[in-house]
Formats: structure tokens, C-alpha cells, sequence
């Protein structure tokens, strides 16, 4: 790891609020590398925070700030330090970003605050973060095509890779789904929500989780005790 966007990744995929990282000042780091660590295959984050060389390529703007001639102002410098360090990495992090991933960011913000409906800033946080900025990609996509069971589908296949979407033939805008995880309350959060964003209104949806309605002539699904009879 050399760079503290890196680091900042890591906090993503452990779970860790990018704004609650603390970037401290270090004076015994590396020429060769931005974040300092013991081991250099390890995770950087210790007790304090996260160790940056400041001057490794800030060393124009802190070489002063952060010599260890000055021991005034020290909380000072390092809240300074700190601010200085969150506003790069998110610089860093934007750098090759299009029109359509500025438009997921915004969408997100949009729903995060209450502008679809209070349901649907609840729900958007129960999906996986790695996860999420596809599923967005594929909401913006419900602004150029309009909802259809398309949509639907493709966003059920991304987030449930087993699922499986039918449309009825003995009823019409009835949707069939085999979604192939077990039935929690968040997981229906999750699907109402994709049902409420890709479907149209006149569409209803019947949800089979674990086991698949038997078909005929179809064996998998004809498996006693492993399918619903429909």
C-alpha cells in the first residue's frame, strides 16, 4: 500500500466510514511510500490512525507545518493535517470520474435523503456497498428506458445470481421470481425496492425464495421437498 486513497479503499471493504479514518502525521516514515506501516502487507490501521509521510507529495505545503522544529500549535496542525488529508483523498478517489458516475453519486445522495420516499432511504443502505454503485448505474438506466421487466431482471440477476424472472402467461403484468436465498425481512426490503424502481405500476410480483416452483418436464424443479407447488 503507498498512497492514502489506498487506504481509504481498505476502509470501504472493512466496513469503516471513510470520514471516521484519521490521517496522522508521521515522522519516521518511508521516502518510498505515503502511508507508513510496520508491515507493509498489513492493514495500516492502528490505534491513532492511519500514518502519512506528509511530505512524500504534500512536502511543499507541510515541509514547515510539520517540522519537528515547531512544538506549538500541535492539536492545531494536526486537525490541519487531518482536513487537508480527507479533502485529497476524495480529490484522488474522483479523478477519472464520468457524467454517469457523478449522476449515480448524486442519485445516491437523492435517496439517501428522502427524495424517493422514506422506504426507499431506509432500504438503499442494506445493500452491500460493493454492490451498490451497479445497482445505481442500473436506476439511472430506468431514466432513459423507462421501468420494464428487463431492468428488473438484469438488477435481480446482479444482486442474486441465481434468481430467476418469469412473466406469467395465465396472467397478465404478473411477475414470477425464484430469488434463490432464504426469506429474511431485509431481503424482501431489498426486492420491493427493485420492484418498485424497475417495474411498471401495473406489474405485481410473487416471490419463491429457497425453492423453485415445480415446471414439467423440467426434473431439477420437480425435486420433492426442494419445490412449491404453484
Amino acid at each position: 500500500m503507498n498512497y492514502a486513497w489506498e487506504a481509504a479503499l481498505m476502509a470501504d471493504r472493512m466496513g469503516i466510514p471513510r470520514e471516521k479514518v484519521r490521517y496522522i502525521p508521521a515522522g519516521d516514515g518511508s521516502p518510498y511510500t505515503e502511508v507508513v506501516q510496520e508491515d507493509i502487507n498489513g492493514i495500516p490501521f492502528g490505534e491513532t490512525g492511519v500514518g502519512i509521510n506528509p511530505l512524500y507529495r504534500f512536502g511543499m505545503i507541510f515541509a514547515d507545518i510539520c517540522s519537528l522544529n515547531h512544538m506549538e500549535f500541535e492539536q492545531g496542525r494536526e486537525m490541519l493535517f487531518r482536513v487537508f488529508l480527507q479533502y485529497m483523498v476524495q480529490l484522488d478517489l474522483r479523478q477519472g470520474m464520468d457524467r454517469q458516475e457523478y449522476a449515480a453519486r448524486f442519485l445516491l445522495q437523492d435517496i439517501l435523503q428522502g427524495m424517493y420516499g422514506k422506504d426507499a432511504a431506509e432500504t438503499v443502505g442494506l445493500f452491500e456497498k460493493n454492490k451498490l454503485r451497479g445497482l445505481l448505474h442500473m436506476i439511472l438506466g430506468v431514466y432513459e428506458c423507462g421501468s420494464c421487466t428487463e431492468l428488473f431482471r438484469r438488477a435481480m440477476r446482479y444482486l442474486y445470481p441465481d434468481s430467476i424472472v418469469y412473466e406469467s402467461n395465465d396472467q397478465a403484468g404478473q411477475i414470477l421470481v425464484y430469488v434463490g436465498v432464504g426469506e429474511t425481512e431485509e431481503e424482501a426490503g431489498k426486492i420491493r425496492f427493485l420492484a418498485a424502481v424497475f417495474l411498471p405500476l401495473a406489474c405485481s410480483v410473487r416471490l419463491f425464495w429457497e425453492h423453485h416452483f415445480g415446471v414439467l418436464d423440467v426434473d431439477e424443479t420437480m425435486t420433492v421437498g426442494h419445490m412449491v407447488l404453484f
